[in-house]
């Protein structure tokens, strides 16, 4: 039984089950892009528009609880002041920010974070540009598209990608005073490429008009000044181990802040090497977003300038992958700077990976790489290596009984839907361990002892995540490319994934997590309605974890001020740092021992802290730290939900949250709330069958969706709107 186990435990990274049937939405979905249809009357010489009352006000109302324009831009406000980094005109996500407040003074410091939803972000935000049309979208989408650009440029080698990306300054922002300065080491510096100053003062009055903040952008501050008491344990164990110029330590196993030197563009900027095939499909998305935007006749001018760029250097990330055979290259920690090696193959700390990080690992992801580079894909598929396969490792494990027959050096990929061992995500549960299908027996162990699925298997929603965000980068590649053949057979891939998604849900937390399982459940459904795919209302769960991501960066904008964390004595760090030794490799326990021993490099100095770090050329001497006060930030999804409201439009319409808040504000009093649900009330016993046009002001603006009379939709468009506000 013990050997099975451990079977099981290699096999699960790759496997799964799903019927492999397309089911799309059984109406078209609407273009939400544009405008309600609207019919022209003429009345008196006049032509008076009237809009279709929405299809189904229980998606209308579900939307605009959710996405009301006046709401969606206070998240974008927030979004760019604490999630987007790099520089006023060009920025990128990470996914870790320390924020802090006293007064009018707001300082945040970015990062570090090895897994940021870069990409995903862009396409929600595109597909939020689409639905509203409104400027402060499309500056977002600038800025984020400029960072992309940023992100394949800032280690000055075309098509390396990265985890994470830093302009290597501080740069503090003063809205009301429209200034911005940048600094490195106490001096002034400034952008190696010149911003346009006309969008760089657009942006500044959108997002930044009353608004004073220093951003903490250099990594050297960042990990030697903010983290000793930030992140105690990580401080002295890794990151105060600092190899410049040439690197800092972000973590032992999987990436360095590399320094980018000269004569590179960017010299003196930091990103983060060793980038992950777990990061490509991610980030991929958004140069799909770039391809979707440059050549939309709606997006404004610069909108498409910058898509433009992002998707040239998409390319040039896709191009990269092709020429090296399904691998991410980067700089390592071992060579110089102007050599290339496959991501992740050796450790920052020396050691050597059991597999390297940045071969492309399944299908999915190999397919969607093709589809970024020049050459495209479409039907009939090429033959594309796999390098990171699995393959190999099934075979020792299955091969003894022919279940998987490996001949190649390298595996090759054929369908949008391969798995391993010649099985596709539909058929792999075929395959067996002892005679007995392999999830028959976890689903055994699990009846047996609950809480055994998980341990067995959960590792392997991860890895599913990234082949499912793949597919549907597939799948919209397709659609914006208008190949309809691609699509079908890209969305066929796609359901038997989320089935497996289902699938696994209901093995690892039916009996033991219901509120894991549902959000399981949740994310299949998201994943397949994007798609355009019918799914179950119910597995959408209300949308809560959408709320959730929305009230999360609303009450950022609120943030109190914030308070420094209770001191720790000598004894409690030392306890830290032991607990995260304990979990450390050998080689790093030995540094940490030959330069530190006994004593970590952190103490309590009277009412405050001292730090070092170590250097191996100097040794840095004892210096004051701040004593950590700041918010920490993260697991921000933005606008997770809202592409529903272009491929989904029966889950959520946008019609009435294009409308937004002070439609319906009768009183014109900011928000929406009882008065005006009073007030429209009696309005509407007012004008029962009359005519509602701009000669009435559209019945005193009680026919609130301005369909030419007031009726129960209208009723129901002002219980959605209680308690927004503007």
């Amino acid at each position: 039984m013990n050997r099975m186990l451990c079977v099981l435990v290699a096999l699960v990274c790759a496997c799964g089950n799903g019927n492999g049937k397309v089911t799309k939405t059984k109406d078209a979905a609407p273009d939400l892009s544009i405008a309600p249809e609207v019919r022209q009357e003429v009345d008196a010489g006049a032509v008076v528009q009237f809009a279709d009352p929405v299809p189904n006000p229980a998606a209308a109302a579900r939307a605009f609880k959710l996405y009301y324009s006046e709401r969606v831009e206070r998240v974008l406000v927030s979004y760019n002041r604490f999630m987007l980094f790099g520089d006023i005109t060009f920025a990128t996500n990470i996914g870790k920010a320390g924020v802090a407040r006293q007064g009018d003074q707001w300082e945040v410091v970015s990062g570090p974070n090895d897994n940021n939803q870069i990409g995903v972000s862009i396409w929600n935000t595109w597909q939020g540009y689409k639905t509203f049309r409104s400027r402060p979208m499309a500056l977002s989408l600038i800025r984020m598209f400029n960072g992309l650009v940023f992100f394949e440029a800032v280690s000055g080698h075309p098509g390396v990608t990265s985890r994470m990306v830093f302009p290597g300054w501080t740069r503090v922002v003063d809205g009301p005073a429209d200034t911005v300065t940048r600094t490195r080491g106490g001096q002034t510096v400034l952008p190696p490429v010149s911003p346009d100053s006309a969008l760089e003062a657009e942006i500044l009055a959108a997002f930044f008009d009353d608004f004073q903040v220093t951003y903490r952008e250099d990594p050297e501050d960042i990990l030697l000044a903010y983290m000793p008491t930030a992140e105690v344990g990580p401080y002295a164990v890794t990151y105060s181990f600092s190899m410049l110029p040439d690197y800092l330590r972000v973590s032992d196993c999987c990436t360095s802040a590399k320094r980018t030197p000269a004569p590179y563009l960017w010299e003196g900027a930091f990103w983060g090497n060793h980038n992950s095939r777990d990061n490509f499909p991610d980030l991929a998305m958004g140069y799909l977003a770039a391809l979707a935007a440059m050549d939309d006749p709606d997006a404004d001018d610069d909108v498409r300038a910058a898509a433009s760029d992002a998707w040239a250097a998409g390319r040039r990330i896709g191009d990269s992958i092709q020429e090296h055979e399904g691998k991410l290259m980067t700089v390592d920690e071992h060579n110089p700077y102007d050599t290339l090696v496959v991501a992740g193959g050796v450790r920052p700390d020396g050691e050597t990976e059991v597999e390297d990080l940045g071969s492309l690992s399944d299908c999915q992801m190999v397919f969607l790489a093709r589809a970024l580079s020049t050459k495209g894909l479409t039907l009939p598929l090429p033959e594309l290596p796999a390098p990171g396969s699995l393959e190999f490792m099934f075979a020792d494990i299955l091969g003894s009984d022919g279940q998987c027959p490996v001949e190649e050096p390298v595996r090759l990929c054929t369908g949008l839907a391969a798995a391993y061992c010649d099985k596709d995500w539909g058929t792999i549960h075929e395959l067996e361990l002892m005679g007995k299908p392999w999830l028959e027996i976890v689903a055994e162990l699990e009846e047996t002892n609950p809480g055994s699925a998980k341990d067995l298997i959960g590792g392997f929603q991860d890895d599913f995540y990234e082949k499912t965000i793949a597919i549907l980068g597939v799948v919209h590649y397709a659609q914006i490319t208008g190949d309809g053949g691609l699509e079908n057979a890209a969305i066929s891939a796609l359901q038997q994934i989320t089935s497996l998604m289902r699938q696994f849900a209901e093995l690892m937390y039916a009996q033991t997590s219901p509120g894991e399982f549902v959000s399981k459940l949740y994310y299949a459904a998201l994943f397949d309605a994007q798609a355009g795919v019918d799914v179950s209302l119910g597995h959408l769960d209300t949308f809560s974890r959408a709320e959730y991501q929305m009230t999360l960066l609303e009450a950022m904008l609120d943030l109190p001020d914030t308070q420094p964390k209770a001191l720790l004595t000598d004894d409690e760090i030392k306890a830290i740092v032991e607990a995260r030794l304990a979990g450390s490799s050998g080689t790093v326990k030995q540094r940490y021992l030959d330069h530190y021993g006994d004593t970590p490099p952190l103490r309590r100095a009277g009412e405050g802290y001292e730090a070092r770090n170590y250097h191996p050329d100097h040794e840095w001497p004892w210096q004051p730290v701040d004593n950590h006060h700041h918010h920490v930030l993260g697991g921000v999804k933005l606008l997770e939900a809202l592409p529903l409201c272009v491929t989904a439009p029966h889950f959520l319409d946008c019609t009435w949250a294009r409308l937004g808040c002070a439609r319906p504000d009768l009183d014109k009093s900011g928000a929406v709330d009882e008065a005006d649900q009073i007030l429209h009330e009696t309005l509407l016993a007012k004008y029962t069958a009359a005519a509602c046009d701009s000669t009435n002001d559209w019945c005193e603006d009680a026919d609130l969706d301005r369909t030419g009379s007031v009726d129960s939709t209208d009723t129901q468009f002002m219980t959605a709107a209680q308690g927004c506000h503007y």
